[in-house]
């Protein structure tokens, strides 16, 4: 399969024969196409400004669009990948041409609205570093909808969960901070793949912090790994990194961890966590 990615007119035939596609997929989803009536009137065509779409051959694979939203903004649109060609990466090709294509046109930031029923949608948006915002106009008072918000112009710090960096780039940012951990980049970036938690922070292709979270499913969240790159502290990426941990494991008992250098202490009783008098960590170190 070799996917190529189109821009096309908003009004070409591939582009109304895949949003009519996704339409039936969100009316099946949610339930029926009275349900997704107010919608209707936010996915006009003819308001987009770049639509692009995704061809295996001749053949439609999926679409997406750019909206003009404010002077800075723009908004993500109609992102859809047809059933037989998910699992393929063609809708994060989809989002990476228009997230260039933002940026070409000088945006500073992009929006987006999606459903919190769209779990792979949402993962999808996650890992090209889009986070959840409050909802934005129109959608402001819909509770069905969620938005999602990132940054795009020079230097713009990003947080993606689920976009996993090269060993080469963890080995950087391992050493950056003295942790000899780094060395066995391989092995960590294979315990990443069923962790329950990993964020990391980007400035463009530089990988500038992580947070890793080790969990069992619904008691105990525990903090394994956040690492700063020196060159990138002082940005508020290690609080960005917690805040995010917190409200993922928000319905947990307990999130814990072990603070080696005691100087960081004050750091995270500011994000609201406290000292365990009378506890002591114990390991068995292998390194």
């Amino acid at each position: 399969m070799s996917i190529e990615i189109r821009e096309v007119s908003c009004d070409h035939a591939d582009f109304f024969l895949l949003c009519g596609e996704l339409d039936d997929f969100l009316n099946h989803a949610i339930g029926g196409e009275e349900k997704r009536e107010k919608y209707k009137k936010f996915n006009h065509a003819d308001t987009m400004d770049c639509v692009v779409v995704a061809y295996d051959g001749e053949v439609p694979a999926g679409c997406g669009a750019l909206r003009r939203y404010s002077e800075d903004e723009a908004e993500i649109k109609r992102v859809f990948v047809r059933a037989e060609y998910r699992n393929r990466n063609i809708g994060g090709m989809l989002l990476e041409n228009l997230i260039a294509q933002a940026k070409k046109t000088g945006f500073q930031r992009l929006v987006l609205e999606t459903g919190a029923f769209l779990e792979a949608s949402v993962r999808l948006y996650q890992r090209y570093g889009f986070e959840r915002i409050e909802n934005y106009g129109a959608y402001k008072d819909m509770q069905e909808s969620l938005c999602m918000g990132r940054d795009i112009g020079k230097d713009a710090l990003i947080y993606c969960v689920g976009r996993m960096p090269g060993a080469d780039k963890l080995k950087e940012l391992y050493a950056s901070v003295g942790w000899k951990s780094g060395r066995y980049a391989d092995r960590l970036l294979q315990s990443f793949e069923t962790t329950g938690m990993v964020m990391t922070a980007w400035c463009g292709s530089e990988l500038a912090g992580l947070v890793e979270v080790l969990d069992d499913k619904g008691v105990t969240a525990y903090v394994h790994y956040l690492l700063v790159n020196p060159c990138y502290q002082g940005k508020g990426i290690g609080a960005h990194l917690m805040e995010a941990v917190k409200e993922q494991y928000k319905d947990y008992l307990y999130i814990v961890l072990s603070c080696e250098n005691k100087d960081v202490i004050p750091f995270y009783q500011k994000l609201g966590f406290s000292v365990i008098e009378g506890s002591t960590p114990m390991q068995i170190n292998r390194l």
